[in-house]
This record gives C-alpha cells, structure tokens and sequence, in this order.
C-alpha cells in the first residue's frame, strides 16, 4: 500500500510540473502578444492521511500535489484606476487635436498667416488714401480686398469641412463601440462557456480585457464581474453590455436642420408624438473633472465639433452663446471669425454703399461715386442675394437665412469692380477723383472699436486687436487643453507600466521557472522510475521463489 501511494504521490507531481511548464511555455510564446497576461500555476497538497498523533500534534503522511488554479496574474484597482484615466487622456487628447488642427488652418504656425493679410489690405488703404485716383493704388487695393476675401471663405470653407470630418470621425467612433460591445458580449459566453465545463478561460478573458481597455478610451464606463465571469459594462451609466444581452448606439440628428449627427440609445427612445430621443451625451449636464465626467474620446470629440455651424449672430445673445457655443472649440471660432469678417465687410460696404433712414434701406442718396460716375456700389456681394431689392430697398440681414448674411462663405469680391477698377466708389463728389475723406472715413473705421470678443467680456477692440485677441484666446485654450493631455498622459502611463510590471511576461523569470519545474518534473520521473523498480524486483525474486 506504501508503494502504490508513493507511485501516486510521484505521478501527481508529474501532472503539476507538467501543467507548470505548459504554462510557461504558452508565457514564452506570448511574450509579444498585445494585451497578454501573464498566467501563474498555482499548487497544493492534494490532502493528508493520518498515521498516528504524538503528544503535540498530528502524524500524517501527505497523498501528492495538485493543481489549485490556473490565474493571471493581474491587479484589479490598477485595471480600474488605468481605465478611468485612460477615458480622461482620450477627452483631452481629442480636443487637443481639434485645437491643432484649426491652428493650421489658421495659418498662424505656418503658412501665410491671416494677420498679415489684414495688414496687406490695411496698407493698401492707406495707399489709396494717398492717391485714391490713381487705377494701380486702386487695383492694388482691390486685389488685396479679395485676397481678403478668398483667405476668409478658405478658411470658413476648411472649418466647416473639418468640422464634417469630426462628425464622420464620431460616426466611425460610434460604430467602433458597438462592436466592442459585441465582441465583449460574445467572449462573456466564450469564458463562461469554458469555465462552466472546468476548462481555462484565460485566453479569452485576456482579449476581453484589451477590449475593455480600448472601449475606456472611447467612452465613460463601469464595469463589473458577476460570479459566472460575464463582464459588465454600463456607458455614461445605461446598461451597454449584460448577462445574454448588449445593446448598441445609433446616430440621430444634432439639433433640428443640423447636418451633424449625436450617438443615443435607440432602445431608451421613442418615436412619439411626442418623440423622446435619449442621447448618449447630456447637452444640459455641464463637463469637467470637478464632475468626474470629463472622460471619453467620443465626449471629447462630440464637444469640440458642436452640433451645428456658428456664425456671427451667434454673438448677439450671452446666453445661446454661453450655452450652445462656446464649450464648442470649433463653434467659438466660427462665430468669433465670422464676427470679425462680418465687421470688416460691413464697415467698408457701409461707407462705399451706404443706408440710411428713409424709405426702408434706401441708400443714401450723397453715397461716394465711382470714376465712372456710378454711385453706392458694394465691394463685397452676398453670393445669391443683391444688396438692394427691385425697388430700391436695402434687403436686411435675417438670421433665420443664411444666404442673408454678409457672412464668411456667403460673400465675395464684387465681380462688377474687379471688371472695371472705376467702379469703386471712393469720391465724395461727382467727378472729384481726387477726393480722400471716403478712404480716410474707412481708415478711421478700421481703428474704432466694433466688437467684444465674447458676449459678456470686457472690452471692445478694433479690427486688428480683435484678430490678435481672437488668436491669443485660441492659443491660451490650446495651452490649457495641452497641459491636461501631457499630465493626463503621464499618469496613464505610470499606471500602465504599473500594469505591465506585475502583469507583463519577463523572460528571464519564465526561463527560471522552466527550469525550476524541469528539475520538479524529473524528479518526480526518478521517483516514479525507483518505484517501478521496486515492484519490479518484487514480483521477479516473488516469482522466483514461487516456482
């Protein structure tokens, strides 16, 4: 009986070490696999039988080792505190891209930046001011005016088409969650299905892991592992992914008349009447850490775009633009440049072309003339409406029609006076070509205050001084998000190697543990091999006396 249980022994440490180098092996082979845990066999005594007791204690012999669990080696609170970070880098990141990227477009960090062609037109009114007869001060004038002009709708036309591409980006981010959540989902059945049988999930549970970590970029979550080892995982807190259930995000419509589109839940929705759309976002919910929601790619992402394009009468009432704009990096530089561009052109138009009481926007009747003799024309045109009716009127500006406004996009050089450089009203007098004061009245203009850079701030500043402000605004905004990205950056990835360190596989502790149970292993064969000797001998000499 000795023997058999000490064969036993012997083979129950053959399968353990076994197992071990099995399991040191498949670490070994994965060393480079992205998301791979590291696994760890742990063993036990398989159980004791009592032979006697002494006056102190128990006398037992031990019955072999087995295998305990087959674990990764992996820290709970650090998954947690690295995913939780993780949504805080990816909010940042995101915005911080944005701000780069209307930077560029800006022309301010390279390029030919805005400011000087302000400058340029600036000069050559002053040019003009000096000889406003002359047809090359003119046309030098004009030619910088629609440089102006062109640099102004380039920069509305790339704005606006970025601002497309961030909402094809949320798009495609939507979707990407979607079949997270559904890959996460199937591998809950993968590992339950594996485990409920007593086999090893580990491989699973480490895809499903590296899926949860992608998906913390992208959006705020909670997760939690139920007994039978299904993940869950809600979004913003609604359920995403369940015991046998996940369910997924769809695209609805910004705003009314808006080409953007928002993630929301289509099965917390209604069609109505009346319609209840549940946004994945809040609009009304402010955002910032002191909120412990400023986490999410997808949050980041949605914020900086806004839901529509901005134009300058935005500016007009402090609380649309407090509410809707300005947590928006595109929207306020939409708004803010269109305000700009709308009080050069409007200035200048209003001196060239003026309006004044009356009948209704009648133009006024000692309006500058022309060379040519014609009076009150416009240098810069609404591209499909005309600055006076059939009758004379002036058609105002109505917010509520964008084809109205003296807007970025929406306006040019007049086609008329790029034609015929004496069609530029510049004369006070009826054939008086020498006249400056039109000119200088423009020049003054220029340097008056028109504008707040936002509702509710103080001080006004000039055409110049707005631009310097609106572009020092833009860089403070960019310089704050960017200390957040580096700082978030660096405490994600202290808890991430954190992670890595204890979860990572080390080759040089893989190839010790394989000799280690090497050694274990063939130790366990001697004794298995001096046994069988043993019962060997025994039943030849047995036999011999036997015969």
């Amino acid at each position: 009986m000795g023997t058999i249980s000490s064969l036993s022994r012997a083979v129950s440490g053959l399968r353990a070490n076994q197992a071990a180098l099995t399991t040191t092996a498949h670490n070994l082979s994965n060393v480079n696999t992205p998301g791979y845990v590291r696994q760890q066999v742990l063993m036990i005594d398989s159980s004791y039988q009592r032979i006697g007791e002494n006056a102190t204690s128990l006398l037992q012999i031990g019955l072999g080792t087995d295998i305990q669990e087959i674990r990764q080696v992996r820290d709970y609170f650090l998954d947690l505190a690295y995913r939780c970070e993780n949504g805080r880098y990816g909010f940042y990141k995101s915005q911080s891209e944005a701000i780069d990227e209307i930077e560029n477009i800006l022309g301010e960090t390279e390029g030919e930046a805005f400011s000087k062609i302000l400058n340029d037109v600036w000069q050559s009114m002053n040019e003009l001011s000096k000889h406003p007869e002359g047809l090359e001060t003119r046309g030098s004038f004009i030619q910088n005016a629609s440089m102006f002009m062109e640099k102004a709708n380039l920069i509305s036309k790339q704005l606006n088409e970025y601002q497309s591409n961030l909402n094809n980006e949320i798009s495609s981010k939507v979707k990407r969650v979607n079949e997270i959540g559904e890959q996460i989902y199937k591998m809950n059945k993968a590992v339950v299905t594996k485990e409920a049988g007593g086999g090893n999930a580990n491989d699973y549970r480490d895809v499903r892991n590296l899926l949860v970590d992608e998906l913390s970029y992208l959006v705020d979550i909670n997760t939690k592992e139920d007994f039978q080892g299904n993940i869950l995982i809600s979004v913003e807190n609604v359920p995403f992914v369940t015991v046998g259930e996940h369910w997924s995000l769809g695209v609805v419509q910004a705003e009314d008349f808006s080409q953007l589109v928002d993630p929301y839940w289509p099965h917390l929705s209604e069609v109505g009447p009346p319609a209840i759309t549940h946004k994945l976002f809040n609009a009304d919910n402010p955002v910032g850490p002191q909120y412990d929601n400023n986490k999410g790619e997808l949050k980041g992402l949605i914020i900086s775009r806004g839901t529509r394009t901005a134009n300058y009468t935005d500016m007009a009432n402090q609380t649309i633009y407090e509410e809707e704009i300005k947590p928006s990096t595109i929207m306020t530089i939409q708004a803010q440049f269109d305000n700009l561009i709308h009080g050069i052109v409007t200035t200048i138009n209003n001196v060239l072309s003026p309006v004044v009481g009356g009948p209704p926007g009648t133009m006024d009747p000692n309006a500058p003339y022309g060379l040519n003799g014609e009076q009150g024309i416009e240098l810069f045109t609404r591209k499909y409406m005309d600055r006076y009716d059939g009758v004379g009127d002036f058609n105002e500006e109505d917010a509520s029609n964008a084809f109205s406004l003296y807007s970025a996009g929406n306006i040019e050089i007049n086609p008329d006076i790029l034609v015929d450089y004496n069609k530029l009203t510049i004369s006070a007098e009826l054939g008086v070509n020498g006249d400056s004061s039109v000119v200088e009245e423009i020049l003054t203009k220029w340097q008056v205050p028109f504008s707040l850079l936002e509702p509710g701030t103080s001080g006004t500043y000039n055409f110049s001084d707005y631009y310097n402000a609106f572009i020092a605004n833009l860089g403070n905004r960019g310089s704050s998000i960017n200390n957040q990205v580096a700082n978030q950056e660096v405490l994600t990835n202290q808890i991430d190697n954190q992670r890595k360190q204890l979860m990572g596989v080390s080759t040089d502790e893989e190839l010790g543990n394989m000799i280690k149970y090497q050694h274990a292993y063939n130790a366990s064969a001697r004794v298995v091999t001096v046994v069988d000797q043993m019962i060997a001998r025994i039943i030849d000499q047995t036999g011999v006396v036997g015969r």
